[in-house]
């Protein structure tokens, strides 16, 4: 499809937008684009959710609900109603000096956040790599160098994820304990604990963006070895004429333009001659039948 758009729209003005666009940018880099930028914001809502972490408990003073919800950031449940004041939900933040909690929490903290700014940078080179096609579409190796610097960048922030998305992971499948500064008052271990879907959106934030990588680096060598001619010999096939029959015309389009029309020339040429042949062929018989 890459080659038969072009021709089928019969590009044949270079500064035209869309000639710009189907000579330089491969629908891959397209696509591997808008898979980044989607990545990017499911990183973003990963990073940001409380719900890491879903404990089930019972019995604990203050919390009405049976749920705590416990994030990289900070561990949130439902206080009981006080007085006239109804039932609120209520965060603790995790701060550097409770050295107590789980490393994976700290790191977590660390890797996503760098992740995220990765990923900006990631879009941010990929973004102006689209915008230098407009500014000059001739420059394609700047073009592709910075597509590639993307995509690396994009590899680069799906592997980090995924380090803090998988310890995390392992430790709620191995139901782990959390020992928390002793000011939350909460427990050590809950009744039960599941996986929050925060977790399930960093993997796919983490699919989304490798998947990105690979479509730009294997891209890459696609379109660096990809031509969008804007005028190609399928759609004007050349003919069959020698050196001189294709040279330039000022008043021709072009070589093939002028090559066809000495074509043609030639061809009206070869229908006069038989022409004058069958004239000269009736009147030697008209003279043969008048001397009889």
């Amino acid at each position: 499809m890459d080659k038969w758009l072009p021709k089928a729209l019969l590009l044949r003005d270079e500064n035209s937008l869309i000639a710009t666009w189907l000579n330089q940018v491969s629908y891959i880099h397209l696509g591997g684009l808008f898979l980044a930028v989607v990545g990017w914001i499911l990183c973003v809502i990963s990073t940001a959710a409380d719900e890491w972490r879903i404990w089930v408990v019972e019995g604990i003073p203050g919390i009405s609900s049976d749920k705590i919800w416990i994030g990289i950031w900070r561990a949130c449940f439902i206080v009981d109603a006080q007085d006239d004041e109804p039932m609120r939900k209520q965060c603790l933040e995790f701060l550097e000096q409770y050295t107590n909690l789980p490393k994976e929490i700290f790191i977590a903290q660390d890797l996503m956040s760098l992740a995220s700014v990765v990923q900006s940078l990631a879009i941010s080179f990929m973004s102006f790599a689209l915008w230098n096609v407009f500014k000059n579409a001739k420059q394609k190796k700047v073009l592709f160098t910075f597509f590639t610097i993307g995509g690396i960048l994009n590899l680069i922030s799906g592997i980090i994820i995924f380090v803090p998305l998988s310890w995390n992971l392992h430790s709620v499948l191995t139901e782990k304990g959390i020992d928390f500064p002793v000011p939350f008052l909460l427990p050590f271990l809950p009744k039960k604990q599941k996986v929050g879907f925060a977790i399930y959106v960093g993997f796919f934030a983490s699919g989304f963006q490798q998947l990105t990588g690979f479509l730009i680096l294997g891209g890459k060598w696609r379109g660096s070895n990809r031509v969008h001619p804007l005028i190609t010999d399928d759609v004007y096939p050349p003919l069959n004429s020698s050196t001189s029959d294709t040279q330039s015309c000022p008043h021709c389009g072009s070589s093939v333009d002028l090559a066809k029309l000495m074509a043609e020339q030639d061809d009206d040429d070869d229908d006069d001659d038989d022409d004058t042949l069958l004239q000269s062929e009736t009147s030697i018989k008209e003279t043969k039948t008048l001397t009889q």
